[in-house]
Protein backbone atom coordinates (compact mmCIF):
# COMPACT_ATOMS: atom_id res chain seq x y z
CA UNK A 1 0.00 0.00 0.00
CA UNK A 2 1.36 3.50 -1.13
CA UNK A 3 2.86 5.60 2.12
CA UNK A 4 0.86 8.55 1.69
CA UNK A 5 -2.70 6.59 1.34
CA UNK A 6 -1.37 4.42 4.41
CA UNK A 7 -0.53 7.41 6.52
CA UNK A 8 -4.05 8.88 5.81
CA UNK A 9 -5.97 5.74 6.53
CA UNK A 10 -4.01 5.32 10.22
CA UNK A 11 -4.64 9.10 11.04
CA UNK A 12 -8.38 8.03 10.08
CA UNK A 13 -9.02 4.78 12.27
CA UNK A 14 -6.55 6.61 14.77
CA UNK A 15 -9.30 8.91 15.69
CA UNK A 16 -12.57 7.30 14.54
CA UNK A 17 -12.09 3.85 15.82
CA UNK A 18 -11.78 5.62 19.12
CA UNK A 19 -15.18 7.14 18.69
CA UNK A 20 -17.06 4.60 16.56
CA UNK A 21 -15.00 0.84 17.57
CA UNK A 22 -18.42 -1.29 15.82
CA UNK A 23 -17.78 0.56 12.53
CA UNK A 24 -14.34 0.89 12.26
CA UNK A 25 -14.17 -2.50 12.36
CA UNK A 26 -16.06 -3.27 9.84
CA UNK A 27 -14.64 -0.91 7.72
CA UNK A 28 -11.51 -2.41 8.39
CA UNK A 29 -12.74 -5.65 7.26
CA UNK A 30 -13.76 -4.14 4.12
CA UNK A 31 -10.95 -2.73 3.79
CA UNK A 32 -8.41 -5.95 4.90
CA UNK A 33 -10.35 -7.97 1.95
CA UNK A 34 -10.21 -4.97 -0.99
CA UNK A 35 -7.75 -6.25 -3.89
CA UNK A 36 -5.78 -3.63 -5.46
CA UNK A 37 -3.67 -3.38 -8.26
CA UNK A 38 -0.01 -3.45 -7.30
CA UNK A 39 1.89 0.10 -7.21
CA UNK A 40 5.25 -1.61 -8.37
CA UNK A 41 5.37 -2.28 -11.94
CA UNK A 42 9.44 -3.36 -12.18
CA UNK A 43 11.24 -4.23 -15.26
CA UNK A 44 11.66 -7.75 -14.00
CA UNK A 45 7.98 -7.99 -13.08
CA UNK A 46 6.95 -6.99 -16.57
CA UNK A 47 9.27 -9.09 -17.98
CA UNK A 48 8.06 -12.44 -16.08
CA UNK A 49 4.78 -11.48 -16.62
CA UNK A 50 5.26 -11.35 -20.30
CA UNK A 51 7.13 -14.54 -20.44
CA UNK A 52 4.52 -16.10 -18.30
CA UNK A 53 1.63 -14.89 -20.88
CA UNK A 54 3.53 -16.49 -24.23
CA UNK A 55 3.23 -19.98 -21.60
CA UNK A 56 -0.58 -18.99 -20.49
CA UNK A 57 -1.56 -19.32 -24.43
CA UNK A 58 -1.90 -22.47 -24.48
CA UNK A 59 -3.98 -22.86 -21.47
CA UNK A 60 -7.90 -23.04 -22.12
CA UNK A 61 -9.45 -20.26 -19.85
CA UNK A 62 -12.49 -21.37 -17.87
CA UNK A 63 -14.84 -18.36 -16.46
CA UNK A 64 -16.71 -20.28 -13.93
CA UNK A 65 -19.77 -18.99 -12.22
CA UNK A 66 -19.88 -19.00 -8.54
CA UNK A 67 -21.62 -17.00 -5.69
CA UNK A 68 -19.20 -13.90 -5.74
CA UNK A 69 -18.96 -13.88 -9.49
CA UNK A 70 -16.72 -15.75 -12.03
CA UNK A 71 -13.40 -17.51 -10.95
CA UNK A 72 -11.13 -17.72 -13.91
CA UNK A 73 -9.43 -20.92 -14.04
CA UNK A 74 -6.29 -22.30 -16.79
CA UNK A 75 -6.22 -25.81 -17.92
CA UNK A 76 -2.97 -27.23 -19.31
CA UNK A 77 -3.47 -30.94 -20.20
CA UNK A 78 -0.11 -32.73 -20.71
CA UNK A 79 0.95 -33.90 -24.43
CA UNK A 80 1.44 -37.52 -23.81
CA UNK A 81 0.82 -39.73 -20.64
CA UNK A 82 0.89 -43.39 -20.57
CA UNK A 83 -1.98 -43.38 -18.13
CA UNK A 84 -5.11 -40.89 -17.08
CA UNK A 85 -3.27 -37.87 -15.78
CA UNK A 86 -3.22 -36.54 -12.53
CA UNK A 87 -4.85 -32.98 -11.94
CA UNK A 88 -2.91 -30.54 -9.70
CA UNK A 89 -4.30 -27.26 -8.94
CA UNK A 90 -2.13 -23.98 -8.53
CA UNK A 91 -2.78 -21.53 -6.00
CA UNK A 92 -1.23 -17.89 -5.92
CA UNK A 93 -1.20 -15.62 -2.97
CA UNK A 94 -2.61 -12.27 -1.78
CA UNK A 95 -1.96 -9.49 -4.61
CA UNK A 96 -1.17 -12.12 -6.90
CA UNK A 97 -2.69 -14.01 -9.91
CA UNK A 98 -2.45 -17.01 -12.16
CA UNK A 99 1.23 -15.57 -13.94
CA UNK A 100 3.17 -15.35 -11.35
CA UNK A 101 2.52 -19.61 -10.71
CA UNK A 102 4.14 -20.05 -14.37
CA UNK A 103 7.31 -21.59 -13.73
CA UNK A 104 5.99 -24.74 -12.24
CA UNK A 105 3.60 -25.02 -15.16
CA UNK A 106 5.79 -26.64 -17.74
CA UNK A 107 8.01 -28.96 -15.72
CA UNK A 108 3.83 -30.38 -13.84
CA UNK A 109 2.93 -31.23 -17.40
CA UNK A 110 6.73 -32.94 -18.42
CA UNK A 111 5.44 -35.30 -15.70
CA UNK A 112 2.51 -36.05 -17.21
CA UNK A 113 0.27 -33.76 -14.63
CA UNK A 114 -2.78 -31.89 -15.71
CA UNK A 115 -2.75 -28.56 -14.60
CA UNK A 116 -5.20 -26.11 -13.22
CA UNK A 117 -4.11 -22.37 -12.48
CA UNK A 118 -6.77 -20.64 -10.67
CA UNK A 119 -7.39 -16.89 -10.08
CA UNK A 120 -8.61 -15.93 -6.43
CA UNK A 121 -11.88 -13.84 -5.99
CA UNK A 122 -10.49 -10.30 -6.66
CA UNK A 123 -7.35 -11.34 -8.30
CA UNK A 124 -5.74 -11.59 -12.33
CA UNK A 125 -8.59 -12.53 -14.63
CA UNK A 126 -11.31 -13.67 -12.08
CA UNK A 127 -14.73 -10.94 -10.99
CA UNK A 128 -14.73 -8.22 -8.45
CA UNK A 129 -12.20 -6.33 -5.96
CA UNK A 130 -13.61 -8.29 -2.73
CA UNK A 131 -11.53 -11.24 -1.06
CA UNK A 132 -11.66 -13.90 1.88
CA UNK A 133 -11.65 -17.09 2.49
CA UNK A 134 -15.41 -18.10 2.25
CA UNK A 135 -15.75 -16.25 -1.45
CA UNK A 136 -12.52 -18.43 -2.09
CA UNK A 137 -13.95 -21.70 -0.63
CA UNK A 138 -17.03 -20.94 -2.62
CA UNK A 139 -14.73 -20.40 -6.17
CA UNK A 140 -12.73 -23.53 -5.43
CA UNK A 141 -15.58 -25.49 -4.99
CA UNK A 142 -16.89 -24.47 -8.15
CA UNK A 143 -13.71 -25.35 -9.99
CA UNK A 144 -13.48 -28.61 -9.02
CA UNK A 145 -17.78 -29.13 -9.88
CA UNK A 146 -16.93 -28.14 -13.54
CA UNK A 147 -13.10 -29.29 -14.16
CA UNK A 148 -13.59 -32.37 -12.05
CA UNK A 149 -11.43 -33.87 -9.02
CA UNK A 150 -7.80 -32.83 -8.00
CA UNK A 151 -5.35 -34.91 -6.25
CA UNK A 152 -2.59 -32.67 -5.25
CA UNK A 153 -2.32 -28.70 -5.08
CA UNK A 154 0.41 -26.14 -4.86
CA UNK A 155 -0.09 -22.84 -3.44
CA UNK A 156 2.14 -19.15 -2.47
CA UNK A 157 1.65 -17.40 0.65
CA UNK A 158 -2.29 -16.74 1.36
CA UNK A 159 -3.32 -19.56 -0.97
CA UNK A 160 -1.94 -21.74 1.39
CA UNK A 161 -4.76 -20.68 3.88
CA UNK A 162 -7.36 -21.00 1.25
CA UNK A 163 -6.19 -24.54 0.01
CA UNK A 164 -5.95 -25.73 4.17
CA UNK A 165 -9.42 -24.40 4.29
CA UNK A 166 -11.16 -25.64 1.60
CA UNK A 167 -9.70 -29.00 2.16
CA UNK A 168 -10.87 -28.92 5.71
CA UNK A 169 -14.28 -28.09 5.45
CA UNK A 170 -14.09 -24.83 7.73
CA UNK A 171 -16.81 -23.05 6.16
CA UNK A 172 -20.36 -24.35 6.77
CA UNK A 173 -21.97 -26.10 4.16
CA UNK A 174 -18.91 -26.56 2.45
CA UNK A 175 -17.79 -30.11 2.50
CA UNK A 176 -13.94 -31.21 3.24
CA UNK A 177 -11.54 -32.00 0.29
CA UNK A 178 -9.20 -35.08 -0.36
CA UNK A 179 -6.05 -34.58 -1.69
CA UNK A 180 -3.13 -36.71 -2.01
CA UNK A 181 0.04 -33.85 -1.76
CA UNK A 182 -0.09 -30.90 -0.98
CA UNK A 183 2.71 -27.91 -1.12
CA UNK A 184 2.44 -25.03 0.84
CA UNK A 185 5.21 -22.07 -0.05
CA UNK A 186 5.80 -19.56 2.09
CA UNK A 187 2.31 -20.17 3.60
CA UNK A 188 0.98 -18.42 6.47
CA UNK A 189 -0.05 -19.66 9.80
CA UNK A 190 -2.29 -18.12 11.88
CA UNK A 191 -5.23 -15.78 10.42
CA UNK A 192 -5.36 -14.59 13.92
CA UNK A 193 -1.83 -12.88 13.59
CA UNK A 194 -2.84 -11.69 10.07
CA UNK A 195 -5.62 -9.87 11.45
CA UNK A 196 -3.65 -8.05 14.28
CA UNK A 197 -0.67 -7.14 11.95
CA UNK A 198 -3.22 -5.78 9.88
CA UNK A 199 -5.09 -4.01 12.76
CA UNK A 200 -1.52 -2.70 13.61
CA UNK A 201 -0.50 -1.12 10.47
CA UNK A 202 -3.67 0.56 9.87
CA UNK A 203 -3.92 1.93 13.63
CA UNK A 204 -7.14 0.25 15.23
CA UNK A 205 -8.10 0.78 18.62
CA UNK A 206 -7.98 -2.35 20.65
CA UNK A 207 -11.84 -2.38 21.13
CA UNK A 208 -12.15 -1.90 17.27
CA UNK A 209 -10.17 -4.99 16.63
CA UNK A 210 -11.82 -6.70 18.69
CA UNK A 211 -14.86 -6.07 16.23
CA UNK A 212 -12.35 -7.16 13.21
CA UNK A 213 -12.01 -10.46 14.22
CA UNK A 214 -16.04 -10.59 15.35
CA UNK A 215 -16.90 -9.50 11.41
CA UNK A 216 -14.91 -13.10 10.69
CA UNK A 217 -17.55 -14.58 12.85
CA UNK A 218 -20.58 -13.16 11.73
CA UNK A 219 -19.33 -14.05 8.43
CA UNK A 220 -18.96 -17.91 9.46
CA UNK A 221 -19.84 -18.77 12.21
CA UNK A 222 -16.00 -19.15 12.95
CA UNK A 223 -13.34 -17.31 15.08
CA UNK A 224 -9.94 -16.38 13.44
CA UNK A 225 -8.23 -18.99 15.79
CA UNK A 226 -10.54 -22.01 13.80
CA UNK A 227 -8.39 -20.90 10.63
CA UNK A 228 -4.88 -21.83 11.73
CA UNK A 229 -3.70 -23.68 8.53
CA UNK A 230 -1.72 -26.22 10.72
CA UNK A 231 -4.83 -27.19 12.63
CA UNK A 232 -7.29 -27.54 10.02
CA UNK A 233 -4.57 -29.81 8.05
CA UNK A 234 -4.57 -32.21 10.81
CA UNK A 235 -7.82 -33.40 9.96
CA UNK A 236 -7.46 -34.26 6.15
CA UNK A 237 -4.67 -37.37 5.17
CA UNK A 238 -2.17 -35.64 3.00
CA UNK A 239 1.38 -35.72 2.34
CA UNK A 240 3.06 -32.24 2.70
CA UNK A 241 5.96 -30.12 2.03
CA UNK A 242 6.39 -26.94 3.51
CA UNK A 243 9.19 -24.62 1.78
CA UNK A 244 9.92 -21.34 3.26
CA UNK A 245 12.50 -18.74 3.20
CA UNK A 246 14.07 -17.85 6.93
CA UNK A 247 14.37 -14.20 5.46
CA UNK A 248 10.76 -13.56 4.40
CA UNK A 249 9.58 -10.67 5.67
CA UNK A 250 6.19 -10.84 4.96
CA UNK A 251 5.40 -14.14 5.97
CA UNK A 252 7.89 -15.67 9.18
CA UNK A 253 9.64 -18.54 8.94
CA UNK A 254 7.84 -19.29 12.44
CA UNK A 255 4.24 -19.71 10.83
CA UNK A 256 5.68 -22.86 8.64
CA UNK A 257 7.64 -24.48 11.79
CA UNK A 258 4.10 -23.81 13.66
CA UNK A 259 2.19 -25.44 10.89
CA UNK A 260 4.98 -28.32 10.97
CA UNK A 261 4.73 -29.10 14.78
CA UNK A 262 0.64 -29.28 14.56
CA UNK A 263 1.97 -32.04 11.35
CA UNK A 264 4.82 -33.70 12.41
CA UNK A 265 5.43 -35.92 9.05
CA UNK A 266 5.36 -32.54 7.17
CA UNK A 267 8.58 -31.97 5.50
CA UNK A 268 10.22 -28.35 6.26
CA UNK A 269 12.44 -26.88 3.62
CA UNK A 270 14.23 -24.11 4.27
CA UNK A 271 15.03 -21.90 0.50
CA UNK A 272 17.52 -19.43 2.29
CA UNK A 273 18.02 -15.88 0.28
CA UNK A 274 14.76 -16.38 -1.36
CA UNK A 275 12.62 -13.96 0.27
CA UNK A 276 8.81 -14.14 -0.27
CA UNK A 277 7.82 -13.31 -3.56
CA UNK A 278 11.29 -14.71 -5.40
CA UNK A 279 11.00 -18.32 -4.11
CA UNK A 280 8.30 -18.82 -6.74
CA UNK A 281 10.62 -18.02 -9.34
CA UNK A 282 13.42 -20.09 -8.25
CA UNK A 283 14.84 -23.09 -10.09
CA UNK A 284 15.93 -25.20 -6.72
CA UNK A 285 12.53 -24.77 -5.62
CA UNK A 286 10.41 -25.17 -8.90
CA UNK A 287 11.92 -28.66 -8.84
CA UNK A 288 11.95 -29.52 -5.09
CA UNK A 289 8.01 -29.08 -5.35
CA UNK A 290 7.89 -30.93 -8.94
CA UNK A 291 9.88 -33.93 -7.05
CA UNK A 292 7.28 -33.96 -4.03
CA UNK A 293 4.73 -34.51 -6.35
CA UNK A 294 5.73 -36.94 -9.07
CA UNK A 295 6.73 -39.91 -6.56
Amino acid sequence: MNKSILSIIRTFFGVFSRVAPGLSGRLAFRLFCTTFEPSSKSANRHAILEKAQQLFIDATQHDIDYSGGKVAAFEFKPKQTSTPAKTIWLVHGWQSHSLFMSRFVPPLLDQGFRVISIDLPGHGQSSGRTFHLPLAVSALHAVKDKLGDFQMALSHSLGGAVMATTLAGTIPDRPSLAVEKLVLISSPDSMRKIFDDFSTMVGLSKKANTHLHGVVTQLTGKTTDDFSTGAQLQTIEKQLLLIHAPDDKEVPFSQSESIQRLNPDATLEPAVGLGHRRIIAADDVVQRAVEFLKH
